[in-house]
């Protein structure tokens, strides 16, 4: 009986797929390519201009100018100001102020 499924076996047509071949001659497929994510932002640029006080306190800015509006860089730099501290000074001022984002 072993002499006839060892025949049977060598017997086969290579080109006759048998259970457990898909498992041992399995193709491996290439992983399709993933899209690239988004670019990094480098040079993000947002002028504000602010008001400091006498004593030191800066507040009322708002945003001149900002290399990619929209994304929320002039929000932050507006938040990043507001409630900050200067050196005090004799008399109140505006001043402009140009901060670099960097990643």
């Amino acid at each position: 009986m072993i002499a006839l499924v060892i025949a049977l076996a060598l017997s086969v047509d290579p080109g006759v797929a048998r259970p457990g071949d898909a498992l041992i001659h399995q193709r491996v497929q290439p992983v399709s390519r993933v899209a690239d994510p988004a670019p990094v932002l480098e040079g993000v640029a947002v002028t504000v201009e602010c008001t400091a006080h006498t004593d030191g306190r800066v507040d009322g800015c708002m945003v001149l100018g900002e290399t990619h509006p929209g994304l929320g860089f002039g929000a932050a730099a507006v938040a990043l100001m507001n409630g900050s501290d200067v050196a005090p000074g004799p008399r109140e001022l505006q001043f402009a102020l140009t901060i670099q984002f960097t990643p």
